[in-house]
Parts: C-alpha cells; structure tokens; sequence
C-alpha cells in the first residue's frame, strides 16, 4: 500500500466565537475552524484526520492547510500503516517548522487508514479496551454565577461527571472575583456532581497560589492550567503545596516534554491535545509515560469532530484515562450529549455522543469509525 494523494480541506466553523482568556495575551474570540487531513492510497483506502485553529479570520486556518500540503511530500509514494517511521519523517521538519497542527492532522488520519486495512477500531491497534470512559462537560462560557449554577443541574442530569469553567480574570474581573465564582458555584452544584476550573495560563504564581487555596478548600476536580505552561518549576511548586491537583501539557507539543514535567513532579493530570501534540502517535507516548510516573492523564479535546474521535480512540485504549472532554458549545440545547462542532461529518450526533450516565465510546467501525457528508464538506468549505 502506498500514499498517492494528501489533501487538506480548510472549513468555516460550525459554532460561534466564545471568548477566552489568553494568558499575558489578553482574552481572545476563540472558535473552531477545522482543517481536515485526507489521505489517499494506491488501494482505495482513505483516512481522515484533523486538527483546528481558534482564529475566527480562518486566515491561519489556511496556512495550515499549505503546511499539510508541504509535509505530504515525505508521505506519497510510501506506506500509510508504517505510521511510526512516518511521524519520525514529518517531525524533524516539523520541529524546525513549528507545523505541530499538520502533523498531528496527517498522523490521525494515517491511524484511520491502518485501522480500515486491519478492519478494527483504531483503539484496537493500540491495545483494546482498558476502561470505561466517561464524560466531563467543558463549559467554554463566562457566564454569570447564578447561570452556571443553573446550567450545572442540566449537565448532571445527563450524567456528565462533573463541569469546567472558566477563571482567570476573564471579562475585567480579578483574582476575588474568580474565587468567588469557584466557591459560589461549588457549594451550589447537584450532590454527588463535580467542578473544576481553567486559567488558561493566566495567572502569576502568586495569584494561581491564591485561587489554588480557594479551589483546595473547596476540592475542585482540578485546576488547570494557573500559570505559563513553559514554567515547570512554578507548577511543581504550586503542585506541592496545594491538594488540588494541577493539570496541563494542552499546549505542549509533541509528547517529549512530558518527561521533564513527570521528572519534576510538576502535574497530576495530563491533558495532551491531539490536533496539537502530534496525533495518535503523540498522545499514546504521553499516556505511557504518564502510565510509568502513576499520573493520570484526561485528554484535552475542544474542537472538531474528526480530532475528538481520535482522542477518544487514545482515551478507551489508555489504562490510565477514565474521563475525557466534551464541549458543550449549545447552551440550548435539548440534550447537551450530542456533538454539534462537525456538521461535515455523517451523523455526528450519533457517533460521538456521551450516553445518559455520561459513558462515551468510540464506533465498533475500522479505523476512527467516521465517514464525511461530502455536501456538508463543499457547504462548509473554503479553501
């Protein structure tokens, strides 16, 4: 078998901007912009893998997919299922041209290929089944404390594990004011129903230091994210000195500096982000070495469709994942479950859907176990 055609499908976002923190940078609009890796073969086999950019101007959504293009000539004429030998090709380009997103898009939709050749789910390749996942609902909204409240009976209704919200000084606010949300909205969600929050990489460590205090006392799933994710000392000292475990690696690429941050002890859960890190490949590396240090690892998946399915691949072969992300971008909707990011992707809703009690599993299909809707493809395109 060999690769005879890359393409790279660019797509207008499905959802609406949402606004984030950003660190140093400020807040941003953040939205979900695919870009979609299709790979073709001498055998008819096609796979599928995708990564996003946040940029509502989809100008650098483009430019991922030239990088796509640039990275395709270490693929063509050689074979799709030798998925290894070929991430190691693309990445000593790849780290010297920062095309982490292309990589990542390119390395899943070689796993989908595998998978349909070998006729099993792609988690099968990665060793079967290790657990049952379930869902933890990230709720990308800055909304006022009593909504988040409101909003948190839906979310355990459906069976969600616990919710994410979003601190860091979002919206003018300050340090007390974030400390006020996580205490308000901990004491007032359903029994028995969990909280944890994102910064973004917005604090100093002397603010992440007095969240953190708050977020402890009141036993918060996690607290991800408090400060630059490049200071590895400053999350081992945060690490060490409060209970509620830090989270992060969303941002890191590929899954090489896992092991400075598992040396240092510097986080309890990891969160790696396929359309990021360098795909299957890259997050299965970042699972075993979390697996050595006894850490736990919680994939990072708001974006596309395509790229959660992979995730959620990494996460049911992984004996060290229970839980995954899963965006809730409809704050209206009847059954916040079901998938809306990718309407480009045959009956999303049904394919990647977290199950009343909050189980979510992958297709008992070969490879990711999705199919594109090519009208939804040309209605959405725009490359």
């Amino acid at each position: 078998m060999e690769v005879t055609e890359v393409e790279a499908i660019v797509l207008e976002s499905a959802v609406g901007t949402i606004p984030l923190s950003g660190g140093k940078g400020g807040s941003f609009d953040a939205t979900v912009t695919p870009i979609i890796a299709r790979i073709h073969t001498d055998e008819g086999v096609v796979g599928i893998g995708e990564t996003f950019i946040e940029d509502p101007s989809s100008e650098k959504a483009k430019w991922v997919g030239q990088s796509i293009r640039g990275l395709s000539k270490h693929l063509v004429g050689h074979d799709p299922r030798e998925v290894w030998d070929r991430w190691q090709e693309m990445y000593v380009h790849t780290k010297r041209t920062g095309s982490y997103l292309a990589l990542s898009a390119i390395d899943e939709a070689l796993w989908d290929i595998k998978g349909k050749k070998a006729g099993v789910p792609v988690y099968e390749l990665l060793g079967g089944k290790s657990s049952e996942v379930k869902a933890y609902a990230t709720f990308p909204y800055a909304k006022p404390i009593d909504e988040l409240i409101e909003d948190s009976q839906w979310l355990h209704d459906k069976g969600f594990e616990l919710m994410k919200i979003v601190v860091g000084k979002t919206h003018g606010g300050d340090i007390e004011h974030d400390k006020k949300r996580i205490r308000e909205v901990s004491e007032n969600v359903p029994d028995g129903f969990g909280l944890s929050c994102d910064a973004n990489t917005s604090y100093s460590f002397p603010e992440a230091m007095a969240v953190g205090k708050t977020a402890s006392e009141c036993e918060l799933g996690w607290f991800e994210e408090p400060i630059e994710h490049t200071d590895i000392e400053g999350q081992a000292d945060l690490n060490s000195r409060l209970s509620v475990p830090i989270s992060g690696y969303q941002t890191h690429k590929p899954h090489y500096p896992a092991r400075d941050h598992l040396v240092a002890d510097a986080l309890e859960i990891y969160q790696p982000t396929l359309d990021l890190c360098g795909g299957v490949t890259a997050a299965q590396s970042v699972a075993t070495l979390v697996e050595a240090f006894n850490k736990r690892m919680v994939p990072h998946t708001f974006g596309p469709g395509i790229n959660y399915m992979a995730s959620l691949h990494v996460a049911t072969a992984s004996p060290v994942c229970d839980l995954i992300e899963f965006a809730v971008y409809d704050d209206e909707a009847d059954d916040p479950g079901e998938f809306v990011a990718s309407p480009y992707v045959k009956n999303q809703g049904e394919n990647i859907y977290v199950q009343d009690g909050g189980v979510i599993e992958p297709p008992e299909k070969p490879g990711l176990g999705l199919e594109l809707d090519e009208d939804a493809i040309e209605e959405y395109r725009i490359n």
